[in-house]
């Protein structure tokens, strides 16, 4: 898509809408909303990625994006953008935006507002956009713990069962990969313990994780375990390396279906309907702004309130953008000591077998060294012989020798 321009600019009246003027012609107003209803950032990302593609397919845009009240999400402190609250009254982004798009349900219909459906794209295909969002440079800047790369990535969440932490110690044991855990810190360290039994161990990547990251994050799993529907949907798109969990999962369905996603991906492929429907999306976007070029100017907020507000988000994204950097180099931080606790740990195991075959060797030495000197005392005929039996006829005449001795002397002693 093209810029949004028209034939009639500058026969339009001062008294147009700003968005009439050059600038507002030259540049679209497109607002995206954010979902915020779910446990993982998915349709979130998938809302990103719808943006930035309408963004590039009708550039130069001016995209905002905006969340609907209450505004408790987990996932507000993605600083990677300025994000806005949708006001009460749902008319008043039309004096601001040019356009909204959101997969979000409205009571009431505004001339403004485009819902995907309306091209027959649903959340699923925005999920499919994602691989085009997280770039390898945003992935490898974003993923929050580059020692867990290709891990096991499990979903805690929703409890799992002990069938599950045997097959996942089972496949990490088989295939040396580390495992790593998501979700609530009681879940993870339940399932901690259920790996402890089975002789594995697994890193929890944190619980403070922004968009970015978590996208990131998954990009980079040898496997995603997961009972979470949607983020099944979101591994599939991203590797196809993911195992959906049911409620009566048992060993063999675990075992096929972990070998069988690390083995045969089968990652969810629809290009070609999704460039279908993202251009069909992308005419509609810019025939509605089109549509509403010519609204007046007391639609539009005041001049002084707008920059006012503007300043206010700008010093609100750069104390974000601040923050967020401050957490990225915190989590490559603990990354680091990670690694070096990792190493530590493998030097330490190291040293305790090197000095347990240590003391084997030593005793055996020893043991050597006395059958050695056991030998040379058999083969020795001097003091250092030890006899090993008695020899009685000796003993016999030694006795007879002594009776003799003691008969004389009695002999003796009677004769005085």
């Amino acid at each position: 898509m093209g810029s949004i321009k028209s034939p009639t600019t500058d026969d339009l009246s001062a008294d147009s809408s700003a968005g009439s003027s050059p600038s507002g012609r030259e540049v679209l107003r497109i607002g995206v909303i954010l979902p915020t209803d779910e446990r993982h950032p998915v349709r979130w990302l998938a809302a990103r990625a719808l943006g930035a593609e309408l963004a590039w397919r009708n550039s130069p845009t001016d995209l905002q994006w905006f969340v609907q009240p209450p505004t408790a999400s987990p996932w507000l402190h993605d600083t990677t953008v300025a994000i806005n609250t949708v006001p009460e009254n749902v008319s008043e982004m039309g004096g601001e935006l040019d356009v909204v798009v959101g997969f979000i349900d409205s009571d009431s219909t505004y001339e403004f507002w485009v819902d995907p459906a309306s091209a027959d794209m649903s959340m699923e295909d925005a999920v499919a956009l994602i691989p085009r969002y997280l770039t390898p440079s945003l992935v490898e800047e974003a993923h929050p713990a580059p020692s867990l790369s290709e891990s096991i990535l499990v979903d805690v969440t929703t409890r799992c069962s002990d069938v599950v932490a045997a097959e996942v110690s089972r496949h990490a044991l088989s295939r040396s990969l580390p495992i790593s855990l998501i979700g609530p810190t009681d879940e993870q360290s339940h399932f901690a313990t259920q790996l402890a039994r089975h002789g594995q161990s697994a890193t929890d990547v944190g619980t403070d994780l922004d968009p970015e990251q978590f996208g990131s994050l998954i990009q980079h799993s040898a496997v995603v375990v997961t009972s979470d529907v949607s983020l099944h949907h979101l591994a599939r798109v991203l590797h196809g390396r993911t195992v959906l969990l049911e409620a009566d999962v048992d060993d063999q369905y675990m075992q096929r279906d972990l070998w069988r996603a690390v083995s045969d991906p089968s990652g969810d492929r629809r290009h070609f309907s999704i460039e279908q429907k993202m251009g069909r999306l992308a005419e509609i976007v810019e025939q509605t702004a089109l549509l509403r070029l010519g609204r007046s100017l007391s639609e539009r907020t005041i001049a002084q309130e707008s920059e006012r507000n503007q300043q206010l988000m700008t010093l609100g994204h750069q104390q974000s953008v601040h923050w967020m950097r401050q957490r990225r180099r915190s989590q490559h931080t603990i990354d680091e000591l990670r690694i070096a606790l990792r190493q530590l740990e493998e030097e330490r195991d190291t040293a305790l077998t090197d000095a347990a075959t240590s003391r084997l060797e030593l005793r055996t030495q020893h043991r050597r060294l006395n059958e050695l000197e056991m030998r040379v005392a058999q083969l020795d005929q001097g003091p250092a012989r030890l006899q090993r039996t008695v020899d009685w006829s000796s003993v016999i005449s030694q006795i007879e020798r002594d009776l003799l001795a003691v008969l004389r002397w009695l002999r003796r002693q009677l004769g005085r």
